[in-house]
């Protein structure tokens, strides 16, 4: 039993694992989009149609069939790719006018959203004092990480894009969890995050003819190969995340707590991330953010013992 119980808890660390490297690839993709000059708008059209393809193909459903948008989590879907989107443009707009310590921070801060649902919404995520100390630690964790000093001074104007992107993209992971909770089986991940990156491209495909640049960019190959890795990155950052918030704790019966889920997968990016660009990108760390990176494996090892 003991054997079973640690082979239970390395298979769902595993799908946290490859949604983790996902998430962090898409980082190292975007970072090859702006090396190969290529428009952003039009790698993320091209990244929705390959992430949406995806979905369909490992899934046993027609995309074409009506039985798809009579399911209950339909709506869902819609909405979360919808605000996919339109948060990503947030990011860029954020990005330029707040800075990238701020934006970095209110994206990635966003994950107390999910946890606290969680807890609330789902009677078997408890919040144990162990689970307290590991989502405390994450958050400091995450802070700590991703913190940059801003030469910006500071204008109270510009704070309104990253409150709504703190709010927004906790919601839309949110969403996330509670579609997974009530209706997301393992045999539905794929169609529903199908269904999800679908919303985001035809929201895409309605700005894309006032975007001069990505529509000449959309044509390039080069523009093809990077949306297309970016696409699987992308698909493989959900539809793993769904895996391992579905997986059964063989000695509760119950699913893993999304509050568990969601911190370890948020630290585990942006950790991952940093790392990355230290050893890719040569990109220099300040002592700060290794201390974020040692506190997001003291947090990691806390939350999974929760």
């Amino acid at each position: 039993m003991k054997k079973q119980l640690i082979l239970s808890k390395l298979y769902r660390m595993i799908f946290l694992f490859l949604s983790i490297l996902s998430s962090s690839l898409i980082y190292v993709l975007f970072k090859q989009i702006e090396r190969y000059r290529v428009v952003n708008f039009s790698a993320i059209i091209i990244n929705y149609i390959v992430a949406c393809i995806a979905g369909f193909f490992l899934s046993d459903s027609n995309p074409y069939s009506s039985h798809i948008i009579t399911q209950k989590w339909f709506p869902i879907a819609l909405v979360v790719g919808a605000m996919f989107i339109v948060t990503f443009y947030a990011i860029a707009k954020s990005t330029q006018k707040a800075g990238v310590a701020v934006t970095t921070v209110a994206v990635k801060m966003s994950v107390v959203f999910p946890i606290a649902f969680s807890i609330w919404y789902d009677a078997n995520d408890m919040l144990s004092t162990l689970k307290l100390v590991g989502i405390l630690l994450a958050l400091i964790a995450v802070f700590l990480t991703v913190f940059k000093k801003s030469d910006k001074v500071f204008d109270p104007r510009t704070i309104m894009l990253p409150a709504f992107l703190f709010i927004g993209m906790g919601i839309v992971d949110s969403f996330v969890k509670y579609a997974q909770s009530e209706f997301i089986s393992d045999d539905l991940a794929s169609t529903f995050s199908a269904v999800v990156f679908a919303s985001s491209l035809m929201v895409g495909l309605l700005i894309l003819p006032f975007s001069k640049p990505a529509l000449k960019s959309i044509i390039k190959p080069k523009t093809w190969v990077l949306g297309a890795l970016l696409g699987l990155a992308n698909f493989g950052s959900m539809y793993f995340l769904i895996r391992a918030l579905n997986h059964i704790n063989i000695n509760t019966g119950l699913q893993a707590a999304g509050s568990a889920v969601f911190g370890i997968n948020n630290i585990g990016i942006v950790a991952f991330s940093v790392i990355i660009g230290f050893l890719a990108y040569k990109e220099r760390p300040t002592l700060i953010n290794w201390a974020g990176i040692a506190l997001s494996g003291m947090a990691i090892v806390v939350l999974s013992m929760s």
